[in-house]
């Protein structure tokens, strides 16, 4: 039985290199693709997959926290994080949310083909670089541990310069709600300017600065 695969990065080509590299393969099938946070966890939730690629700095909804609610609401799903970001403290917040695998942008087809093949069998899979810092995450406790799920979604769409009505449009929510979140994350971190939360948003890996 082929494994069922859900591609999350919102660069259109790497979704297009990786269903390529697949279907060059017997065992796979490609079964949805999203560019965002939003919409991976939507797709995640209609498709169910087996397994999931999954890029870290997405749009909406960062890449971490699609990770820690397809852990949790899909235990069946394998995710292999497959990221080109060089934040060594983004890279501890991912892998402290446990995913079965991790490879950089900046390795080989032949390591990222042999992780496929690795998570989608049902083991784990972590570059080496992944695999040095993963002995860390075990003792490392998140910077946004105070923080709701819809906390940390509200702040990365303010740091991605949205209004709070387009906010409320996007996460389905009462504009009061979003006013509400806004000023309860400011409280909780210290923070009192789009500015400053943007720049934490930045080193959390929610959004990445130009």
């Amino acid at each position: 039985m082929k494994k069922r695969i859900v591609i999350v990065d919102d660069h259109v080509s790497i979704r297009d290199m990786l269903v390529w590299i697949l279907m060059q393969e017997t065992g796979y099938e490609v079964i949805g693709e999203a560019g965002s946070g939003i919409e991976a966890i939507k797709v995640c939730g209609i498709c169910q997959p087996d397994l999931l690629i999954l890029d870290l700095v997405l749009p909406c909804i960062s890449g971490i926290e699609v990770l820690r609610r397809v852990r949790r609401e899909l235990p069946r799903t394998r995710v292999l994080i497959y990221s080109g970001t060089c934040n060594g403290a983004v890279m501890k917040e991912a892998l402290r949310e446990r995913p079965h695998g991790y490879v950089g942008k900046l390795e080989g087809l032949k390591i990222l083909k042999r992780a496929i093949s690795t998570v989608a069998q049902g083991g784990n899979y972590f570059s080496t670089e992944a695999s040095q810092l993963l002995s860390e995450t075990m003792a490392m406790r998140p910077h946004d541990t105070d923080l709701s799920r819809r906390e940390r979604e509200v702040l990365q769409l303010i740091a991605e310069g949205r209004s709070s009505k387009q906010i409320s449009g996007l996460l389905d929510v009462a504009l009061k709600t979003v006013e509400n979140h806004r000023a309860n994350l400011m409280a909780k971190l210290d923070m009192h300017d789009v500015a400053s939360l943007t720049r934490y948003a930045a080193r959390n890996g929610m959004v990445a600065l130009e």
